[in-house]
């Protein structure tokens, strides 16, 4: 704290200077005036926090200076020196700002630091109100800035920037990390969003977003040339920067141990599962509107993968599209499978156009998508009249999709359920296959024979596969098959058992015999049906 002494008789000064040692203390004497005057132009010069200030000089008095240094320096504590016989003018000082006094017979060491003791109580207790007053609006100020800050990362991504300039100007106002060349950008989206939100009561939905947002930018911290920021209720955006990367390989290896970083860390702390659209790398910051694009065309190919959560962009793998021959070929296949109330045959004509499908990949999501909404809708207009409710959590299902392996499940579930409801029409004519039928969906995780069955409603075993063919229009045994892996989904879902407990469970009798099955039914082995239609 730094120490004034003013007061117009010599010896008062050469007293204050020699009988304290002010530095053992904590405390500096700055320097010293005669009179209101040069004490004015001292203190504005020399900035003391504390003024000893006699209140009768010459040229100036103390209640002068400190009328002066109420206007001019409100923040200098002045401690009056005053005399027995000056006690009104003591009263006015206090009036004018003094915080304290001493009279000057009693002008000792004790009276001195209790006196400056006092003055720094006083202005602790200031500068705590202060902070208080002032801390909120700095953490208010501080949270302006951050969304500020992300309003522009939001602008550079779609281009809204279009000068150097501005990304200096704006790299200086926010302090962003991120610098040039080897600019990459990285779309991280939340898998099964939908399945996620509903952990969050309604209208709390947002604090998903947050979370996310405050756990990795703790965790993100030690990464340098790196923002994030929200882009959507369930896309994140990434942009990373390798200024002083030059090798290749150790660009790779860095962007896979940040990813990996990110999906162990919210695996732990939120048990979310998300995947990564990677760009390609660019020169300069400005390109970054390009890498976000990039970033977003991947998509599409992530789409098609059935397994992986990260897709890199690259060039040669995006595709033109096809002739669409093909497609309203197969389409017919499923049409007339339909009006002649052969399900298994339009089981086969999905199987066959989600292959060509896949093989091509020259359909964007969204047309996969109205193609699904359009199949859905046919499917439903053959199911019986009791369960032909528009159904639109379907609908909302199909558009909800992340992958190609899930619409492709959705369809065969429902082709599957409008076969069941074609078998009590067809089997009507004849009671043996539905009794079959009812022994088969009551004794399915036993090891059921073709022998048993015939024996149990009396028929031979070629005259049984015959007519059963002919009024279910499916062979016996992948009949049984395919019921046994409808009934695995449920335990699959739970996802309390292991595959083979699972298998074992509905009367495979091998694994390999359920994984061909299951396959062959919904287009991928049990374990990655799980774990990409079910979010297990």
């Amino acid at each position: 704290m730094n120490i004034m002494i003013v007061d117009d008789e010599a010896f008062i000064r050469l007293n204050f200077k020699t009988f304290i040692d002010w530095h053992e203390h904590g405390y500096v004497l700055v320097g010293e005036a005669a009179n209101g005057r040069e004490a004015l132009e001292k203190i504005e010069l020399l900035s003391p926090d504390v003024v000893f200030l006699d209140i009768r000089m010459p040229v100036m008095d103390g209640l002068e200076v400190l009328r002066q240094l109420r206007e001019t320096k409100p923040a200098c504590k002045v401690i009056i020196l005053s005399s027995h016989n000056e006690f009104e003018y003591a009263r006015e000082a206090l009036r004018l700002g003094a915080c304290d006094y001493i009279h000057k017979p009693n002008l000792t060491q004790l009276a001195v630091f209790e006196a400056l003791e006092r003055v720094r109580a006083t202005m602790n207790e200031q500068r705590a109100k202060e902070k208080e007053r002032i801390t909120p609006i700095q953490q208010s100020m501080e949270r302006s800035r951050g969304d500020l800050k992300t309003i522009f990362l939001r602008d550079l991504v779609i281009g809204v920037v279009r000068h150097d300039w501005e990304i200096a100007e704006k790299t200086k106002l926010y302090d962003l990390k991120l610098r040039q060349p080897n600019v990459c950008c990285m779309i991280m989206s939340i898998n099964h969003y939908e399945r996620v939100r509903e952990r969050y009561k309604k209208g709390m939905e947002h604090l998903l977003g947050f979370s996310i947002l405050n756990i990795l930018q703790e965790v993100l911290q030690r990464y340098d040339e790196l923002e994030l920021f929200q882009m959507s209720s369930k896309e994140l955006v990434l942009i990373k920067s390798y200024s002083t990367v030059r090798s290749m390989n150790d660009i790779l290896e860095q962007r896979w141990g940040l990813i990996r970083k990110i999906e162990k860390t919210l695996r732990q702390f939120l048990n979310i599962q998300v995947s990564f659209l990677v760009s390609g790398l660019h020169g300069c910051l400005l390109d970054v509107p390009k890498a976000y694009h990039e970033a977003q065309e991947s998509a599409e190919l992530l789409f098609y993968e059935e397994q992986g959560n990260v897709m890199v962009y690259e060039p040669a793998r995006m595709r033109e599209g096809h002739d669409r021959a093909w497609l309203a070929k197969l389409e017919q296949q499923i049409r007339k499978a339909l009006e002649e109330k052969n399900a298994q045959a339009a089981i086969q004509a999905v199987h066959e156009l989600f292959g060509v499908i896949k093989e091509q990949r020259s359909l964007d999501r969204h047309a996969l998508m109205e193609l699904c909404v359009n199949m859905h809708c046919l499917i439903q207009s053959y199911m019986p009249a009791n369960s032909a409710e528009e159904d639109y959590s379907q609908i909302q299902r199909i558009m909800g999709a992340e992958r190609l392996a899930e619409l492709y499940a959705m369809l065969l579930e429902e082709l599957d359920e409008l076969q069941e409801s074609f078998s009590p029409v067809e089997m009507s004519t004849n009671y043996k296959i539905k009794r079959v039928i009812e022994y088969i969906h009551e004794h399915y995780d036993h090891d059921l024979t073709l022998n048993e069955l015939a024996h149990y409603v009396g028929l031979n075993n070629s005259y049984l596969s015959r007519i059963f063919k002919e009024q279910t229009g499916s062979m016996l045994i992948p009949y049984i098959n395919r019921y046994r892996v409808k009934k695995s989904l449920d335990y699959l879902k739970d996802g309390k058992l292991k595959t083979y407990e699972i298998a074992e469970k509905v009367g495979f009798n091998s694994i390999d015999n359920y994984y061909i099955s299951f396959k062959k039914m919904y287009g991928l082995p049990p374990n990655e049906y799980r774990k990409t239609c079910m979010g297990k």
